[in-house]
């Protein structure tokens, strides 16, 4: 378990309640909006990592960036892939190979990389019916967040 892993699950430990969380070890910062926490697990509207050591990603190094945490994340409950790299806005997309169905809704995870690397891990469920999106809470386990937390360090190299 990382220092980054264990501050993260403390801070989910010691929250009174739904609102931010932000913890920094060395030069990895992690935050999130947590809506709420039980024994097991927690929700939380969106997560923002950054690495504040490197600057400047060129596109291939956040394409690879993507790749690896593809690889890395497959516990989430749909596999991640690259979906689209935009080189000139510095940007890396990720979302759900498969989003989960249910009724009209389709519900997927997005993960955007960017070039001052950072991150950010959001859920969206998208209405067939209506054609709209909107942000949805993801729900982890503390275990998973805690493995999350290791996964987004471990993957910067």
């Amino acid at each position: 378990m990382s220092r980054l892993s264990r501050k993260i699950a403390d801070a989910v430990d010691a929250s009174p309640g739904p609102g931010p969380l932000v913890v920094d070890d060395g030069p990895h910062h992690l935050s999130l909006g947590l809506v709420e926490a039980g024994p097991v697990g927690l929700a939380f509207d969106a997560l923002d990592f950054a690495a504040t050591d490197r600057p400047d990603w060129p596109a291939d190094a956040l394409k690879s960036w993507g790749n690896r945490l593809a690889a890395r994340l497959t516990y989430l409950m749909e596999p991640l892939v690259v979906l689209e790299v935009d080189a000139v806005g510095g940007e890396v997309e990720l979302r759900s190979e498969s989003p989960s169905s249910r009724a009209a809704l389709r519900s997927y995870y997005e993960v955007r990389l960017r070039r001052a690397g950072t991150l950010r891990l959001a859920r969206v469920a998208y209405d067939t019916e209506a054609r709209t999106r909107r942000p949805i809470p993801c729900q982890l386990t503390r275990e998973a967040l805690e493995r999350l937390a290791d996964d987004l360090v471990a993957s910067l190299n």
